[in-house]
């Protein structure tokens, strides 16, 4: 994926200015309104009966065991002085959202009563017909630009016709109803993320953090780079036949002068394999594919492949250089905070994807003398 996009509002770090010009707004009113409407909904959803009690009992057989994880949980949270009803409430709702709500269908069925009635309300709130219509339309135009974009790339036939098919059929999903959705394999994914590619369907999935993003600008650059993954150096080869075509952009995204893209760590791909922590298959496919990055592998705190998110922003800069009329120094402001990212993450830092490949644009970086790098190449095709 792609992920992911998750806004945490009182946890970011310092929203420094990360290319001068780029300074974070407040988040959207909306979208601040519905985190305290799902924040709300799961503490009232904790504290039913059922799921109080295992939590309830869970916590205490921690203790009694003075259990390492109870007691980092406690202590990451800075819950050590709090009083014990704190503590308690904090863990049924941490409890409910890993050990429940990610965890559906549960054998009691009026608590899967209940967490299908926390997404129904969560999801009214957050797909309005208002705000779906302005998705549509922004993820439309993103789209139609792409396509003219890959129309002129200089690619061969049979590759810009297999290419230009699968992203002009990429389409938004929205949930309807949860027990029939995509997410109640994982709820958490609606509730954390934003806008983010599924390969398998072909479709860009629309979580609550869709409404987080500051303006049109930036909405068009991450629909367009979401479009990128469609065709990214991991997809190929799953969806398409012959060499990824965009080899070289890929190599010039590795450089340090561009994104300087981190390759996939498998200094474990044996091991693991051999330990049965990875199947045959998979093993395989990873191998295959060296830009790919699975849930499973890198395993949390290996160095993830970042080519496939750096070829998106760049599909996504191609795209925005090409629209007419808009604000280009307004996009992909959800970028210029500058956040700590997870060991191994598969994204570079924000501060490189905005100077070295968005800002790197020959038609979006003249008169930029304030970008961090000077240096800065673009990855032409």
């Amino acid at each position: 994926m792609t992920a992911s996009v998750i806004v945490v509002i009182a946890s970011l770090l310092v929203a420094d200015r990360a290319c001068g010009f780029c300074e974070t707004p407040p988040p959207p009113k909306d979208h601040l309104k519905l985190q305290e409407n799902v924040t709300s909904r799961i503490r009232t959803f904790s504290g039913l009966k059922p799921i109080a009690s295992q939590a309830d009992a869970m916590l205490s057989k921690l203790l009694s065991a003075k259990s390492p994880v109870i007691l980092g949980w406690i202590e990451k949270r800075d819950l050590a002085t709090k009083a014990d009803d704190e503590i308690v409430r904090e863990w049924r709702e941490y409890y409910a959202r890993n050990f429940i709500l990610n965890r559906y269908p549960q054998a009691d069925a009026p608590v899967n009563a209940a967490i299908e009635a926390l997404f129904k309300d969560v999801n009214d709130a957050f797909a309005t017909p208002a705000f779906r219509a302005k998705m549509s339309s922004l993820f439309e135009k993103s789209k139609a630009t792409a396509l003219s974009v890959l129309a002129k790339q200089p690619l061969q036939d049979a590759e810009k016709k297999a290419i230009v098919a699968r992203v002009g059929a990429v389409q938004l999903y929205w949930m309807k109803d949860f027990k029939s959705s995509k997410f109640k394999a994982q709820p958490l994914e609606f509730l954390d993320w934003g806008i983010a590619y599924d390969p398998v369907a072909n479709e860009i999935n629309m979580g609550v953090n869709a409404l987080s993003y500051p303006n049109d600008e930036t909405y068009l650059a991450v629909f367009a780079h979401e479009l990128g993954h469609a065709f990214d150096s991991c997809r190929w080869g799953a969806f398409f036949e012959g060499a990824w075509p965009f080899q070289k952009v890929g190599e010039c995204l590795r450089g340090q002068d561009s994104a300087g893209a981190l390759k996939r760590d498998d200094s474990q791909l044996e091991v693991l394999q051999k330990q049965g922590k990875l199947s045959s298959d998979l093993a395989v496919g990873l191998k295959q594919n060296p830009t790919c990055n699975k849930a499973v592998y890198p395993p949390i705190g290996t160095q993830a492949d970042q080519l496939p998110e750096s070829f998106a922003d760049w599909f996504s800069t191609e795209t925005m250089a090409s629209m007419e009329g808009l604000n280009l120094l307004q996009m992909r402001l959800d970028l210029c905070v500058l956040r700590e990212l997870v060991a191994g993450s598969s994204y570079p830092e924000n501060r490189k994807r905005l100077d070295q490949i968005y800002f790197a644009h020959p038609k979006l970086r003249p008169g930029r003398s304030d970008l961090k790098s000077k240096s800065a190449v673009y990855c032409g095709f």
